[in-house]
């Protein structure tokens, strides 16, 4: 018996209905023929008209249909499948719409999820057997061809990415059966240098966008990506060929996006009259497409980076932080075009997406911290951070990522590098930048304290002669001090890290004249990380030391007075901490008994200190208080156990007293450098 025809219900009502279930009853029993004339219908069909399709749809998918080895007995079996899928899709298209929601989708999504059981299987076989077998079989009436494969595939993991969750059993994430396939899929849109596959591939997608292939398997990545379920991003490590390879694919990934993104502005794609654009929202395709794409590679390195260290180190390595906050300026140039509520959600995710693994990363943590400060910054970090504000639409206050990375970055100012990298970009951008933090008032109060801390800062070590600031090139023996070696021709002192020699009699001599005693403060001076950071910047800190304590004397010496009253046993055993990056006096200084700091050095006892405290004294530092510490943060968020510092300033003199050094110090915290010209 001949189809029906395909568009629109004959007049005769009674006379269709006795058709279609004429059809439901063949295509139950097994008729290849009404099971496909039965999809090609229901293509036309209302939501509510589609559940009564389910049940035949879903009753040809039996996982004890599935063959181990194709034979010529299975091509009925396997056939009925093929197009119980493909009606399975055809019902799940109507789910897709979110303007269209009613019981009738809900409950096909959740036909989905109760017979998961049995489509991933089948998705599976067809996978083993069409697509990745290099040899499928061919036998006659078996009409599934590689394209066909993939396409059923794809879109059935596309549609439960879509509807399952991560908390039920009948989901892609728990489903580890297919976490092989979907992560060599995944690999393939992306590394694939096949032109013809991969245009083939996107248009069985049904797009005729180049990347959909890639953007539908980004979406279902995705879903599978969650921080407590770490067993698909082993296996995507695994299928990826290990640490590097997966690095390097996540690297591709992104430019990818940014290639698309500029092929089509190079092409003047743009909203027009003849630009097609998505009958939901009303956006270009392409734009839709790399927003998703965008936020699905941001959610990909977040978790990832989150479950596996080494993996988040070579993410790093590749240069992806400096290559997301490119793509991230990109892509703010679309936000001008929105025009549908809706689209601009998703715009906003997938922001939020990207400065999330920002911020994860600033947040620590992360084995080189400051190089990845300085690799963000270098890639424009600071007017990118500005202009997302403005592209994220519906973005409140409380949920302000920009200025709580702005906030972030100012903690790291205290490093010389991040510093003069910070200065530089200030220089160049200002007054355009003051212009896009106007337009919110946590940006800009942000923004403002930032800059105040970089000025600050940066005038501070304008004052320090260049000699202390490249001291890790002179020979620290005072009788060769004047000399300038490359760095290479010294050897450090294995101990402190700081100090460094052009030979052993150099330094032999210089341990007899001082360092003896200096080493260990340096090393406490450095912190117990001995980042080459911190070792770079202790005359800066030392500067900013004695700059906050100059400056604020009055507010400390009613402070002392407070502490004191506090602990009346501590009287001459109290230890001022300085935060250099916080707001305010109340903020910046605190005085604490000498046993909180007591972990700097390595023997935990008082005896540092109070030689530290004779040693000022000798040399005209008469304080009512210990050396202080310096507080340098590791992120924005404040550890349980910050990285406090040893007063730079005090092991500096300690160090460097005979090397020309200014030791008329007192009270003010007069110059502790070198003699000579400023940079």
């Amino acid at each position: 018996m001949s189809s029906p025809p395909t568009q629109g219900q004959p007049e005769d009502g009674h006379t269709f209905a006795r058709v279609i279930q004429f059809m439901i009853n063949k295509a139950a029993s097994g008729s290849i023929k009404e099971l496909d004339g039965l999809c090609n219908i229901a293509q036309h069909w209302k939501p509510e008209q589609l559940l009564i399709l389910l049940p035949v749809f879903y009753h040809h998918l039996d996982p004890a249909r599935i063959p181990d080895v194709v034979t010529s007995r299975d091509v009925r079996s396997i056939m009925l499948a093929r197009y119980s899928l493909k009606g399975v899709l055809v019902t799940l298209n109507r789910v897709n719409h979110p303007r269209e929601l009613m019981q009738a989708t809900q409950t096909i999504a959740d036909n989905l999820i109760s017979n998961w059981h049995r489509c991933h299987l089948w998705v599976n076989f067809l996978y083993r057997h069409f697509f990745a077998s290099s040899n499928p079989a061919r036998l006659p009436g078996l009409l599934i061809t590689r394209s066909e494969a993939l396409k059923l595939v794809v879109n059935m993991l596309m549609r439960m990415s879509l509807i399952g969750d991560s908390q039920t059993p009948q989901s892609l994430i728990n489903t580890p059966s297919l976490h092989p396939i979907i992560s060599q899929l995944w690999c393939m849109a992306v590394t694939s240098k096949d032109n013809d596959f991969l245009a083939e591939a996107d248009k069985v997608m049904g797009s005729k966008e180049q990347g959909a292939f890639q953007e539908h398997m980004s979406y279902v990545v995705q879903a599978c990506l969650d921080v407590d379920h770490p067993s698909f991003t082993s296996t995507l490590i695994h299928v990826a060929g290990g640490i590097k390879a997966m690095a390097s694919i996540a690297s591709k990934y992104i430019r990818n996006i940014r290639c698309l993104y500029k092929k089509k502005v190079i092409s003047g794609q743009s909203i027009d009259d003849t630009t097609s654009c998505n009958s939901v929202f009303g956006v270009p395709r392409w734009q839709i497409m790399l927003i998703n794409c965008f936020g699905n590679c941001a959610n990909l390195l977040f978790v990832t980076s989150q479950q596996n260290c080494a993996l988040r180190e070579a993410y790093i390595n590749r240069n992806l932080v400096a290559i997301i906050i490119y793509t991230l300026r990109d892509l703010c140039q679309l936000s001008s075009t929105l025009k549908d509520d809706d689209f601009a959600k998703h715009v906003k995710k997938a922001f939020e997406d990207a400065l999330g693994y920002i911020a994860l990363l600033m947040g620590g943590p992360v084995d080189d911290l400051v190089a990845v400060i300085c690799q963000a910054l270098r890639a424009r970090f600071l007017p990118t951070i500005l202009q997302a504000h403005t592209c994220i639409p519906g973005a409140d206050a409380a949920e302000c990522l920009n200025a709580l990375l702005i906030t972030a970055l100012r903690s790291y100012l205290t490093f010389d590098k991040v510093l003069r990298i910070a200065g530089s970009e200030l220089d160049a951008d200002e007054k355009s930048l003051d212009a896009i933090a106007q337009r919110d008032t946590d940006l800009l109060q942000a923004w403002n304290l930032f800059k105040k801390d970089v000025r600050r800062f940066l005038d501070l070590r304008s004052q320090i002669p260049s000699a202390s600031i490249f001291f890790d090139r002179q020979c620290s023996a005072v009788h060769n001090s004047d000399e300038w070696h490359p760095q290479w021709d010294l050897f450090q002192c294995a101990r402190c890290t700081v100090a460094r020699y052009c030979s052993r009699q150099c330094q032999n001599i210089d341990w007899d004249q001082g360092h003896r005693m200096a080493c260990k403060y340096l090393k406490a001076a450095i912190g117990p990380n001995a980042s080459r950071y911190i070792r770079r910047s202790l005359f800066l800190l030392a500067k900013i030391e004695d700059a906050e304590i100059q400056s604020h004397q009055e507010f400390i010496s009613q402070l002392l007075v407070t502490a004191q009253a506090e602990h009346p046993e501590f009287q001459d055993r109290l230890v001022l901490e300085i935060d250099p990056v916080a707001e305010g006096p109340a903020d910046k200084f605190k005085f604490k008994t000498v046993s909180n700091y007591l972990h700097i050095f390595p023997e935990v006892s008082e005896r540092p200190w109070q030689v530290a405290s004779k040693w000022r004294q000798s040399m005209g530092l008469h304080s009512l208080y210990l050396p202080p510490v310096m507080r340098i943060h590791e992120g924005y968020e404040i550890t349980d156990q910050p990285n406090l510092l040893f007063s730079p300033s005090t092991a500096l003199r300690m160090a460097f007293k005979e090397h020309g050094l200014d030791t008329r110090v007192n009270d003010s915290a007069s110059s502790v450098y070198y003699t000579g010209s400023s940079l």
